[in-house]
């Protein structure tokens, strides 16, 4: 080097440091670990900025999907038989025979099915009506039973007193007069 400057002096200085494996040890540890921490928090920031970005994705897709798909949806379904589907497409028998009916049972009000029915049909006024028809029919037979009775009766009395003409002749007799003064 050049020196126009006389008050200037260069010295030349040279330092040499001897410098083993071992000294240089806690410098490429340091490096290394730094080095490792970056790929670390670049990893880090990597799967938080893709987590963040699928995130968003999925709640964006599912509001388009929530509002796009419930109107497609009805749409479909206002087209389609869903009553011949089922028919062509479900074995009704198998879901019934799968069925438990003892609670579907037990959720049935039969007292007021009952009691419904039994209004409907006017059932104290039928059993009146049925009774009673019975009733007639016993009370008429048991007239002609005691009028049978009251014959045979009368037959047996005139044997024993030996009337030559029973009652029921003598009856016989005063209504074909009646009949014939009544004429």
């Amino acid at each position: 080097m050049r020196n126009d400057d006389p008050m200037r002096e260069e010295i030349d200085v040279s330092v040499t440091v001897p410098m083993s494996a071992g000294a240089l040890y806690p410098l490429v540890s340091a490096a290394t670990s730094t080095v490792e921490n970056l790929v670390g928090l670049t990893k880090f920031t990597a799967q938080t900025c893709v987590h963040l970005a699928s995130e968003a994705s999925k709640s964006a897709t599912n509001e388009v999907l929530d509002r796009v798909v419930p109107p497609l949806f009805s749409a479909v379904i206002s087209r389609v038989d869903l009553t011949e589907i089922v028919l062509n497409n479900v074995d009704v028998n198998a879901i019934v025979a799968k069925t438990q009916l003892d609670p579907i049972i037990d959720r049935i009000p039969m007292t007021e099915i009952a009691d419904y029915v039994i209004e409907e049909i006017d059932l104290p006024t039928l059993v009146r009506e049925s009774t009673g028809g019975v009733a007639d029919d016993i009370l008429g037979l048991l007239r002609f039973q005691a009028l049978e009775t009251d014959n045979f009766l009368s037959t047996v009395v005139d044997r024993v007193l030996f009337r030559k003409r029973t009652r029921a002749q003598e009856l016989d007799q005063a209504m074909d007069s009646q009949d014939s003064e009544n004429s």
